[in-house]
């Protein structure tokens, strides 16, 4: 298979749930449809937007199946397999493949009770989910979750294992961007995991995005991107993020439910894909309300920001 290189806004998809947090497929359909009309590079699904640790592997492989389906090669579809054991992370990747994957973004969850796991089981598990595929790996780190942190002195070791290619840095700390890159050599492209640092990594180099506010506002995030790798203008691209962008993350942080707040946002946007499952839970009307207003607000600012973006010779 030919490899492409990842590159922009790739959506974390959320996963729509029914009333009795059966999987709601129709409802992925039609967020998908919203998605690529808004505008994006790239779909992950069953990541930990989508709760995939919360699903079971059928459910699993009928949303990729829906994912694959709606994608219809038009961008990459990217497979999330975030496992407990290396023979069910091996298993999964080896479906993704079978279904047309461009890559797979895979974590463990390497909880010990009693000390924290070493260095040498990380790598064994990335090299046996390696030795099993040929689709490039995107490590995920995401410690909150997994129990691992990647840190960058690990990355230069998991790096040299052959179809390692990128790094999801979710913790929030943009030093890790440099770090990374200066220890391998850019030979492991660090992909913008949070969405209160993305300003400063794309400033730093990421060209891509990875992140559950982009179901919410996927066009935002194409213009802050475009503003700062197309158009190399700092001032708009701070205009947007300011603006567009940290308003959404205000929200999730201040009532600590980020993905409650990722499935009411989706559904404001005209998608109802149900609360997150139990013991996930709604987001409440208060927080409602702010988004309903903040949405509005930003919908305004991505008509006048795309009027600007055309007059420099762009479409968005």
């Amino acid at each position: 298979m030919e490899q492409i290189e990842l590159r922009g806004t790739i959506v974390p998809l959320v996963t729509p749930f029914n009333d009795d947090e059966s999987v709601n497929l129709p409802a992925l359909e039609q967020l998908i449809d919203y998605i690529l009309y808004q505008g994006a590079d790239g779909l992950i699904s069953t990541a930990l937007t989508g709760e995939g640790p919360q699903l079971k592997d059928d459910e699993i492989t009928d949303v990729w199946d829906v994912v694959f389906q709606k994608a219809k090669h038009k961008l990459p579809v990217i497979p999330a397999v975030i496992s407990h054991t290396t023979a069910r992370a091996v298993h999964l990747v080896s479906i993704a493949e079978e279904k047309g994957a461009a890559a797979v973004m895979v974590a463990p969850i390497l909880n010990e009770i009693y000390v924290e796991r070493s260095h040498r089981d990380i790598i064994g598990f990335y090299k046996d989910i390696a030795g099993s595929t040929s689709l490039p790996i995107i490590l995920f780190n995401y410690p909150s979750l997994t129990s691992v942190d990647i840190v960058p002195s690990l990355a230069t070791r998991l790096v040299e294992i052959e179809n390692i290619r990128y790094i999801k840095e979710s913790i929030g700390d943009v030093r890790r961007v440099h770090e990374i890159e200066r220890l391998t050599g850019k030979s492991l492209s660090v992909i913008c995991g949070a969405p209160n640092t993305a300003l400063e990594c794309f400033a730093l180099g990421c060209r891509t995005w990875i992140t559950g506010i982009l179901n919410n506002v996927p066009r935002s995030a194409r213009q802050l991107m475009q503003a700062v790798h197309d158009l190399g203008d700092l001032g708009l691209a701070r205009r947007i993020y300011y603006n567009q962008i940290l308003p959404v993350v205000d929200v999730l942080q201040d009532n600590n439910n980020s993905l409650g707040t990722i499935k009411t946002g989706v559904s404001i946007r005209g998608v109802d894909v149900g609360p997150p499952r139990r013991p996930g839970r709604p987001i409440e009307e208060k927080d409602r309300m702010r988004l309903e207003q903040l949405f509005k607000n930003i919908d305004e600012n991505e008509v006048q920001i795309a009027k600007e973006i055309a007059k420099k010779g762009f479409d968005i």
